[in-house]
């Protein structure tokens, strides 16, 4: 299950909780980080025990602290929030009363502090609307001309990742003629070509798992026999792996 989609996608309910549910594995996941807990299972915590449900909420809580710190920590193209912004709502969501705002902040008055909490809540609804017009937008789109979801950790967000489905599907074809687990024919050197190949060469690895550089080289090696380190170093380029320094264990990082 890729985590990275889902995060850019699922609804606001669910990127408030921080985790979604996934009926096909019958499991709930992190959007966060992508950790999976299954239903039916029981996970240990605190000399505690949870159910999957409670285990993802304790997960979110312990290792990432809350989903409102990971969601200020995402860069400006991410959020639309400048620093000053993100420093005002840490002290709002803290509970800080406006004097102590104005300490935190260095600078202006109570009256200045209240402006800004004002601004933002003007900046929220017309964050809603806007968002219910695009999802009406988007509800009256083919699903192939709907763009494929950008993964969180991609190192630079431009017009290289504006892939329609049906786009994304005709360059699967075209260069995977004998099927989605290769070999490929070559890669293009348009780079919004290359990264949407690259994606699905990163399906091949699995969430959470760590493989080593034989592992790697192996994968890889379906797709492009002679050419898999130059396969590899592109997927770390792209942060769709990572790696250790010393290069001795990988993993899928999106």
């Amino acid at each position: 299950m890729n985590v990275s989609e889902h995060f850019f996608s699922a609804s606001l309910s669910e990127l408030k909780q921080g985790f979604i549910y996934d009926n096909g594995t019958e499991s709930y996941y992190c959007l966060i980080c992508g950790e999976q807990f299954e239903e039916g299972v029981v996970y240990p915590a605190q000399k505690r025990f949870f159910e999957a449900h409670k285990a993802v909420k304790y997960h979110i809580s312990s290792t990432h602290n809350s989903v409102l710190d990971y969601l200020l920590q995402l860069d400006k193209k991410a959020t639309g929030l400048t620093d000053l912004q993100k420093q005002l709502i840490e002290a709002f969501a803290s509970g800080m009363s406006d004097a102590e705002t104005v300490k935190l902040t260095g600078g202006g008055s109570a009256s200045t502090i209240r402006n800004h909490r004002f601004a933002l809540k003007e900046k929220a609804k017309q964050a809603k609307l806007f968002l219910a017009i695009m999802e009406l937008m988007d509800g009256g789109l083919p699903s192939g001309t709907k763009f494929i979801p950008v993964h969180r950790n991609a190192p630079q967000v431009d017009e290289r990742y504006a892939l329609t489905n049906d786009e994304y599907n005709a360059l699967l074809k075209k260069y995977l003629p004998q099927g989605l687990e290769g070999p490929l024919t070559g890669l293009p050197r348009k780079e919004k070509r290359k990264i949407a190949l690259l994606r699905h060469v990163a399906t091949c690895f699995k969430k959470g798992r760590k493989y080593k550089e034989p592992e790697v080289n192996e994968i890889l090696g379906r797709f492009m026999e002679k050419e898999y380190v130059n396969l590899r170093r592109y997927l770390i380029d792209y942060n769709l792996l990572g790696r250790e320094s010393d290069g001795s264990v990988y993993w899928l990082n999106v």
